[in-house]
């Protein structure tokens, strides 16, 4: 009678089963954690325009070629209170 790890029931293909059982098993507890992190720090009601200045979204929009230049100074002083 023979006991220890052969002759117990699993054949010797198990191994690999439960190689790969291991890999998803690691493989979902890191997705659930970078999913948890990414989903808590995310900004929710602030959209990547918000992150942005008045002062520089107007510098964009004159970069872009938005506004003219008469605008530009007239938006800018506006935002600045010298007018």
């Amino acid at each position: 009678m023979m006991y220890g790890w052969h002759d117990q029931g699993a054949g010797p293909g198990w191994w690999i089963v439960m190689l790969i059982g291991m890999v998803l098993f690691w493989s979902l507890f890191a997705f659930a954690i970078v999913a948890t992190v990414r989903h808590f720090s995310r900004h929710r009601n602030e959209a990547p325009w918000m992150r942005q200045s008045p002062v520089e979204i107007l510098k964009t929009r004159f970069a872009n070629g938005e506004i003219d230049e008469a605008e530009f100074k007239a938006r800018l002083a506006l935002l600045e209170g010298t007018k």
